[in-house]
């Protein structure tokens, strides 16, 4: 694989050719929408292919990558247009694999979602991910989970062998975060027990892999009460193998101010979580 910076004159022909590639790979690889309005400047994904296998009548997802010793996640990720079986229209190529460069290595990817999310773009995307994260369950004082309709989205996700993650966060009925509602419930031993155990029934009960903590605008007063809140649902799932990630404000110093920095202590919270998600589209969402 190599990346192509386009420069004046060059055209989709002309790039597939220095590559000796198909102008349809490159199109499809970059998911180029008007191939014949190239930017100079624009960045380019070249993958070469190293073992293809053209459609016949009868062929499957599963019978495709059985006979190549494959995944059909691995075709699925090679081929981003491929929906399902009913994509597969006999005479069309498709990439079994591409030449593998040494510096590959494996990364974790998250995704989150919502209830609503369309349901080709989810499949078309899955394929890409470690991490699915369901946005989003609230909760009460008291400790009573507020669910989302969220069934077949775990389905959906463990099909393609993502794992799903239920985000907790501590939104009112508007859908904005709300500092009272975490508040009430650090001060509230009874309720906070309580929502660890309607936490851990609803992951073992839905078939979740674990919970991400996702607590923005977090009174600087509460930061204790959260890091123990963290603490608490980790020693609650960890020994159980299940997986616990926070959402953490994108600081740029440890004692950087605002509401949604300053209870977001990196080297506390990092010691307790699994994984932490640095929600860097802060910086332009806010």
């Amino acid at each position: 694989m190599t990346i192509y910076v386009v420069k004046s004159g060059d055209t989709i022909s002309s790039i597939a050719a220095q590559f000796d590639v198909t102008p349809t790979r490159i199109i499809t690889d970059n998911q180029l929408t008007n191939a014949n309005n190239l930017l100079v400047g624009q960045s380019l994904v070249i993958q070469f292919t190293e073992v293809t296998h053209t459609v016949v009548e009868g062929d499957t997802l599963f019978g495709i990558a059985q006979q190549y010793e494959v995944t059909p996640t691995r075709i699925l990720q090679n081929n981003p247009w491929i929906a399902d079986t009913e994509s597969l229209i006999p005479g069309t190529t498709i990439v079994i694999a591409f030449r593998r460069d040494e510096n590959f290595g494996d990364i974790v990817i998250n995704g989150y979602a919502y209830p609503f999310i369309d349901r080709t773009v989810l499949r078309k995307t899955l394929p890409f991910l470690t991490y699915l994260s369901l946005f989003n369950y609230g909760f009460t004082p008291e400790g009573e989970l507020i669910p989302i309709d969220d069934s077949e989205l775990i389905q959906i996700a463990r099909d393609y062998n993502v794992a799903p993650l239920m985000v907790l966060a501590p939104m009112d009925e508007t859908g904005n975060f709300n500092t009272e509602i975490a508040h009430n419930m650090f001060i509230n031993p009874e309720g906070q027990a309580n929502l660890i155990d309607n936490i851990l029934t609803t992951i073992q009960a839905k078939n979740y892999s674990g919970i991400d903590i996702d607590f923005e605008f977090i009174q600087p007063e509460d930061k204790e009460g959260f890091i123990n809140f963290i603490a608490a649902v980790h020693a609650a799932l960890e020994p159980l193998g299940y997986i616990v990630t926070v959402a953490l404000a994108p600081k740029t110093s440890g004692d950087q101010p605002g509401l949604l920095y300053q209870a977001h202590d990196y080297p506390r919270i990092g010691a307790i979580a699994d994984k932490v998600l640095l929600m860097t589209y802060e910086w332009g969402y806010t």
